[in-house]
């Protein structure tokens, strides 16, 4: 039987501290030249095949195609703005701190980050199987 236990991160972490925060270069299919949608990320929970941590991503763009999983985000602070390239016409959403969003599996998003912008994600494979206490909380 393996000991579980509660993961509690501060805010002041999620919020303030870029020292948390690992450099991981340019993001994939960027669409904004070099140098551009720098990101730094730190992990928090791997767990049952669900990942979460905190993210953030400097000024640029970049598409995610035919996305693997589904991802869950919170923007901490900045702006981001999305693009649903699957839709026809395209959809842009503004998020800002506070907003939320789903990326489901297969969407198709263009990332445009007109400043820094830092978000708290939950990614989860595919398929999760549908329990009862799913809603519970």
């Amino acid at each position: 039987m393996s000991n579980k236990s509660l993961v509690v991160e501060p805010s002041s972490n999620l919020l303030c501290d870029s020292s948390i925060l690992e450099p991981k270069g340019q993001a994939k299919n960027s669409t904004s030249g070099p140098g551009s949608a720098q990101l730094r990320g730190r992990v928090i929970s791997r767990e049952n095949g669900v990942t979460s941590g905190v993210w953030e991503c400097g000024a640029g763009s970049f598409e995610v195609l035919s996305r693997v999983n589904t991802e869950t985000i919170y923007i901490l602070s900045g702006s981001v703005i999305l693009t649903d390239l699957l839709a026809r016409p395209q959809k842009k959403r503004t998020l800002n701190a506070g907003d939320s969003a789903v990326l489901e599996f297969g969407s198709s998003v263009r990332w445009e980050v007109p400043e820094l912008v830092r978000k708290f994600y939950v990614v989860s494979p595919k398929q999760m199987s549908n329990t009862e206490d799913d809603d519970e909380h």
